[in-house]
């Protein structure tokens, strides 16, 4: 069974899983199906990513579905019709399932539509959430909790318009209000049901809560966060992160680890994304990937390493174990898993709303290292931003008072002369309160984190950042956007 992207299906390939129709209200495709023009046609419009295929690449291996496809559509019909008691009956099918396999691995790559994203999404949390339990060694009862908060953690979407939740441009404040008021919202739904436990409320009501304490609605941080809420936190936006939207396209689940590992300790508890890291495949089984060598090969297997599967050549089915010292000098191709299934670059994440212009954004940005001001200059240039570099706050200060503020400033705090916070101050105070700064700083001790939080900073980032990281939060950061 391969992965095929839906640019690439072809009349007369077999499906080798189930796809499940919008809204969980029925198979769409079955296994064994044979497609037609009218198939593909329809995948492509509803948004699906392509369909598993079986072809002569498959042979000789196969993988089990961690949960049945039958268990996710009556879990995603569950959370539309708002049936607790069947939600319940689902969280436990998936805690049993997940419980008694010998091996953990979420490989089956997400085909959903747009329209069932609210729904299938919600299953899939509560499914990545007890494989990380489950190897974080917590308790049965802790991981129907977790499975409970993670079908439940956006029931509260259904009380804000479609219109918002689907919306391709920028939100307005209100919009965000709204969209910030969803755990609200769920908690509320789930009063009225007293089978669901306080502690599930909590973990529900917690899940968008920072590390650092910039997240919502309470502010908490650190330990004040319970462990459950961290790891719906990182799922949820792990799944977000490789969806599909109306407004985004996915990253590769590779990128996706990228940008957790960058928010680790900032937005994300460490032993949280260590445990998704060995359950969450970075290159699920049945994708095709294009080697260092110029070969293209299809992933077969798992090993210790994350990054360095077992694969099979696609011209000879010769196996390559990437993990090896034979094959230490053969890598994956950044980009190459996704290169072909997805149109466009990723230029967000499903937390953001990105509203295209004809001016590209500018940004300015701020170290007195030269070395510093490349290196992030690197990261940003293929975002299409213009770009300027300066070295000191004063030359910054002077530069906004010559030409104006730029839409974005990208700030160090350790510099000769004034520091950063202090520079951030001065241009506020120029007339400026609004203007938003990203600090991009290797000083994260609590002090210094709370003056950049009084300078009002939009955001905070420690070196060395990865580049999926950086290019998310500055898309987040231009677009006054909130993580959900």
């Amino acid at each position: 069974m391969r992965l095929i992207p839906v640019a690439r299906l072809k009349p007369g390939m077999i499906i080798g899983l189930d796809i499940v129709c919008n809204k969980g209200t029925a198979f769409m495709l079955k296994k064994g199906v044979k497609l037609t023009e009218e198939h593909i046609s329809y995948l492509s419009s509803q948004g699906y990513l392509g369909a598993y295929v079986t072809d002569p690449w498959d042979a000789d291996f196969e993988f089990e579905e961690p949960v049945s496809q039958e268990t996710i559509r009556k879990g995603m019909a569950a959370i539309e019709k708002l049936d607790i008691k069947a939600l319940m009956e689902t969280a436990e099918k998936i805690v049993s399932d997940i419980s008694l396999s010998d091996k953990i691995s979420m490989d089956i790559v997400d085909l959903r539509s747009f329209d069932d994203y609210t729904y299938h999404h919600s299953v899939n949390v509560a499914i990545y959430a007890v494989a990380v339990g489950k190897y974080m060694n917590l308790t049965h009862e802790k991981l129907l909790q977790l499975c409970q908060a993670g079908l439940c953690h956006d029931l509260g979407k259904q009380r804000i318009p479609i219109e918002i939740i689907n919306k391709p441009g920028k939100l307005s404040d209100e919009e965000f209000e709204a969209i910030r008021s969803h755990p609200q919202y769920s908690i509320d739904i789930l009063r009225e049901n007293p089978e669901i436990s306080a502690v599930v409320r909590q973990t529900v009501f917690c899940h968008h809560e920072n590390e650092n304490g910039s997240g919502y609605p309470q502010g908490l941080e650190g330990n004040q966060i319970p462990l459950l809420a961290k790891i719906i936190h990182a799922v949820d936006v792990f799944d977000a992160l490789i969806s599909r939207r109306p407004y985004k396209d996915p990253y590769s689940p590779v990128e996706a680890f990228e940008y957790m590992m960058g928010g680790t300790n900032i937005l994300f508890d460490a032993e949280v994304v260590a445990a998704m890291k060995k359950v969450i495949p970075a290159y699920p089984i049945a994708t095709e990937i294009r080697l260092s060598t110029g070969k293209r090969a299809i992933v077969v297997d798992h090993t210790n390493d994350a990054m360095r599967p077992v694969v099979r050549l696609m011209d000879t089915l010769e196996y390559l174990d990437l993990s090896g010292d034979a094959n230490k000098d053969i890598f994956i191709e950044a980009g190459s898993e996704v290169e072909e299934e997805y149109s466009h670059t990723v230029e967000q994440l499903n937390e953001s709303r990105f509203e295209k212009k004809d001016k590209p954004a500018e940004i300015m940005l701020v170290d007195d290292s030269v070395l510093n001001l490349q290196g992030t200059c690197d990261m940003l240039y293929s975002e299409g931003y213009h770009l300027t570099a300066l070295q000191s706050g004063l030359a910054a200060i002077h530069f906004i008072q010559d030409k104006g503020a730029p839409d974005l400033v990208i700030m160090d705090i350790q510099m000769p002369g004034m520091d950063g916070v202090e520079t951030v101050t001065t241009i506020r105070n120029l007339g400026y309160p609004d203007l938003p700064v990203i600090f991009l700083t290797a000083k994260a001790d609590k002090e210094t984190v709370m003056r950049c939080v009084h300078a009002k900073a939009k955001d905070y980032i420690v070196k060395p950042a990865r580049p999926a990281y950086l290019r998310a939060r500055v898309a987040i950061a231009l677009n006054a956007s909130l993580e959900r």
